[in-house]
């Protein structure tokens, strides 16, 4: 097997990792009623998600607050909301280091990965200290920034091996 084969192998055992994370998170929440106006904001976010990766950083944040306007309740999560998603992304953590790749591409991009999702971590760490104040906003602001970053540098691995 040549080492583009075995990359590519890398990056399906990532992805997969990925999609039954993503399953279970849809069927843990499965059974939670949600109103329509959040069903319509759920919509709209996923919409913006899905487009991410032909945004400028700017754009996307411009499309964040102007759904943020226009759904203001949608996504103001409780302490315990917080908790359930630095749980989910452990899980997902977990998940990922128990992978063990065959290439130092695969091993890089998962390294990325792992550092994404404890930026992340630490957002959500520090939404939980309330009051936010503007210098607990500057840091999540940094830190959301950083995470974007690796989500581009990953993206740009994958668009690169996906092409081939």
């Amino acid at each position: 097997m040549n080492t583009s084969d075995l990359i590519n192998k890398d990056i399906e055992a990532i992805l997969q990792i990925e999609y039954q994370d993503i399953t279970q998170v849809v069927k843990d929440y499965q059974d939670v009623p949600i109103s329509e106006e959040d069903q319509e904001a759920l919509y709209a976010y996923n919409l913006l998600y899905m487009n991410i990766h032909s945004l400028s950083e700017q754009e996307y944040l411009d499309a964040f607050n102007q759904l943020g306007e226009k759904y203001p309740n949608y996504g103001l999560a409780g302490e315990n909301d917080h908790r359930r998603t630095i749980a989910e992304l452990e899980r997902l953590k977990q998940a990922f280091s128990q992978l063990c790749l065959q290439t130092e591409q695969g091993q890089y991009l998962l390294q990325l990965k792992l550092r994404s999702i404890d930026l992340d971590i630490q957002v959500y760490r520090k939404l939980m200290q309330l009051p936010i104040t503007p210098a607990i906003q500057a840091e999540i602001d940094l830190l959301e920034s950083d995470s974007y970053k690796l989500i581009d540098e990953i993206e740009a691995i994958l668009i690169q091996y996906v092409d081939e």
